[in-house]
């Protein structure tokens, strides 16, 4: 009997070094994480056709600067020329306009986005980057900007009837009328009756589009076409959400997927491009649909669709101070979140000193003990717009429960993330 015990002992003690199985201290993990870890500047990317950066908040400016920091190394080292972002789609088109060399400033650009994140002076040094590098290219090397999502009315529905106006007056007249109730100003409280009414028009409008597209690209061009066939789309997407039992999630980032593989097609067919950078938040951009099981995300579309050409990067911070909006009272303000546990990757990281550091996780295979780690689920920070106090005493309200190396394929720390520089008037 102790022979066997013995026996069994040794056994186990075998498989696990040679499965990796045996549990790694952490200090061990936090040396392994040091090893693998580059800071930012010096990070590594991969050709891909879409790679993605999510935020662990949208009230960081850290996490601004970081899309920033991303898509220059991806335009200046891998000829990448198209940005989209988690925001409007209409929005979007009129930042594309001021890269472009447009009128207005940077901050009015950054505020077309459509939502109150992106009103920062770190967005607008962003969209400023850009139009600098573009008055330096023709127009075939210009940088193009889009928006993602679909929950605002207004700058889309500017972009379809400026060209409806212009191949087809008498239709743009009628239905600009017949929509007047789908607009920024009662979009999150217009009735649900008009909303409807609204949305039956919005697909009579597609359709009769539809029937006359030969027509209407005679008189304009395909390019115009299909951009003003995605305003329509975008206003019946929101118009789906906010007047139908539709799960809001759910279909929110099957809209997004649906919009990225849309921008990818386009900027192929109208400009020959064949790559995208994406950047939202983390529980977007990820692959796995951790979120409680409830949404399948855009990331994990995106996966579906593309494969391993769809690179994800996350980010996670150590502690945090960042802007959202109060739950209770709806005021803006800070709020601060500082991350804590043996076994969170935060933490380790937090100890190697760094101020950001860059691990890609397919670097990290050689390293057993981690990556086995990497493979075992834990929070990872995803905090959106709203916020509570007390969200921060309570790990579960202000994270995701995410394997590391499956949602994502690399992740991009900060120690301290400070608040977004709101723009002021």
């Amino acid at each position: 009997m102790k022979r066997k015990l013995l026996f069994t002992i040794s056994l186990f003690i075998i498989l696990s070094v040679l499965t990796g199985f045996h549990p790694a201290s952490a200090n061990t993990l936090q040396q392994s994480l040091q090893a693998n870890l580059v800071p930012v500047s010096k990070m590594e990317l991969p050709a891909k056709t879409i790679i993605g950066f999510g935020e662990a908040t949208h009230g960081n400016k850290q996490f601004t600067t970081l899309k920033l920091d991303i898509f220059k190394h991806l335009v200046e080292k891998q000829g990448y020329r198209v940005f989209a972002i988690e925001g409007d789609f209409g929005g979007g088109q009129k930042v594309n306009e001021y890269i472009l060399g447009g009128s207005g400033t940077a901050q009015d650009a950054a505020k077309a986005i459509g939502f109150t994140i992106y009103n920062t002076e770190e967005m607008a040094a962003l969209l400023s980057w850009m139009r600098a590098f573009n008055e330096q290219r023709d127009a075939k090397d210009q940088i193009h900007f889009y928006g993602f999502d679909m929950q605002r009315y207004d700058h889309n529905k500017n972009g379809l009837f400026s060209y409806l106006k212009k191949v087809d007056p008498t239709l743009a007249s009628k239905y600009e009328k017949l929509l007047t109730n789908l607009n920024d100003k009662t979009v999150y409280d217009q009735k649900i009756t008009l909303v409807q009414e609204a949305l039956s028009h919005i697909k009579s409008l597609m359709e009769q589009m539809k029937q006359n597209q030969s027509v209407y690209i005679a008189k304009s061009s395909e390019k115009e076409y299909e951009l003003a066939t995605a305003f329509a789309e975008s206003i019946k997407q929101n118009a789906t959400l906010r007047g139908t039992n539709a799960n809001y999630g759910n279909t929110r980032d099957r809209y997004m997927a649906d919009k990225v593989m849309w921008i990818l097609s386009f900027e192929k067919k109208q400009y020959g491009r064949n790559n995208l950078f994406i950047a939202g938040h983390n529980g977007h951009i990820e692959k796995t649909s951790t979120s409680v099981g409830m949404t399948t995300c855009m990331g994990a579309h995106l996966a579906k669709a593309l494969g391993d050409q769809y690179y994800a990067i996350g980010s996670e911070f150590y502690e945090s101070t960042f802007l959202a909006n109060d739950a209770t009272t709806n005021e803006r303000k800070e709020f601060t979140v500082k991350n804590s546990g043996n076994n969170r990757l935060a933490v380790l990281f937090a100890q190697t000193g760094m101020a950001d550091g860059f691990l890609d996780f397919a670097k990290a295979k050689h390293h057993a003990d981690f990556y086995t780690y990497l493979n075992k689920a834990q929070p990872i920070s995803a905090i959106g717009d709203v916020f509570s106090g007390w969200y921060g005493k309570m790990e579960k309200l202000y994270t995701l429960q995410m394997v590391p190396a499956k949602a994502f394929d690399a992740i991009i720390f900060v120690r301290t993330a400070t608040p977004s520089v709101m723009i002021t008037d």
